[in-house]
């Protein structure tokens, strides 16, 4: 519904963790004219004091400061109630796999690389903000093995309905080092990142399931599919994946069990 032919405002407590004071002015400029309200903090340290003093619904987080850094006020906060941290959408200009990875397990619910555009951070945010608080922490108080497989893949889809890929994520990875590393899990995390159109992550984890099971037929069957792609020419970013419960249904093979 609009008013005066503008859209509604959006609501929200934000706090931007930046050194940078360019990049806080573009965010606090892109989310102001949104309607939410904004604070900034220049250093890890300072976040996680706001945090307790402001009480922000989301926090965009920069990983590479000086002082107390990203990923030490990711630390910091794991020992607040969950009920005391805001969400956190984590923003570098050093993406990779491992920090991307880290980040989720310390709790960031999107890693989101410089620059970025204001529609990219608009929808990265609105999603995050409109996302149930009792949602982003219901993985992570669960036994992540409870269930056996087959509650671990529900959990993983009920997490994908809701475009939640952190906690799904993070549920994979408790799994695995749980279950010993069991390939079942590892082919998951491929799944899940396959559903976000992460190739190179996929493979990584489609990777680490055969290296630890070379028997694990789902695993194999999903790397010779994408590596078929690229060796006859056809780039895995122009197959179309379709609706992700359905690809998660056929990519991961629950019938298959797990050892």
């Amino acid at each position: 519904m609009e008013t005066s032919g503008r859209p509604l405002m959006k609501s929200g407590r934000i706090l931007i963790v930046d050194d940078e004071p360019n990049i806080r002015l573009m965010l606090r400029t892109a989310l102001t004219t949104e309607g939410y309200s904004i604070e900034e903090a220049t250093d890890g340290l300072q976040g996680v004091a706001a945090v307790s003093l402001r009480k922000p619904d989301l926090m965009i987080l920069d990983l590479s400061m000086p002082g107390m850094d990203g990923f030490g006020a990711l630390t910091a906060m794991q020992g607040l109630r969950p009920s005391q941290r805001p969400k956190i959408i984590v923003l570098t200009a050093y993406g990779s796999i491992p920090a991307a990875v880290k980040a989720t397990r310390l709790g960031a619910l999107d890693f989101l690389e410089k620059p970025i555009s204001p529609v990219e951070l608009r929808d990265a945010v609105e999603h995050a903000i409109a996302l149930p608080a009792t949602e982003t922490s219901e993985n992570n108080a669960n036994d992540p093995l409870e269930g056996g497989y087959e509650g671990v893949l529900n959990r993983v889809r009920k997490s994908l309905r809701l475009a939640n890929y952190a906690d799904a994520e993070t549920l994979l990875m408790k799994a695995a080092d749980l279950a010993h590393r069991d390939a079942a899990y590892f082919n998951l995390l491929g799944v899940l990142y396959e559903t976000q159109r992460k190739w190179r992550l996929a493979k990584k984890f489609y990777g680490k399931a055969i290296a630890n099971d070379k028997r694990y037929e789902p695993a194999q069957q999903n790397m010779r599919r994408l590596y078929e792609l690229d060796r006859f020419g056809k780039s895995a970013e122009a197959v179309t994946l379709g609706d992700e419960r359905t690809t998660v249904a056929r990519l991961c093979r629950p019938s298959i069990p797990v050892k």
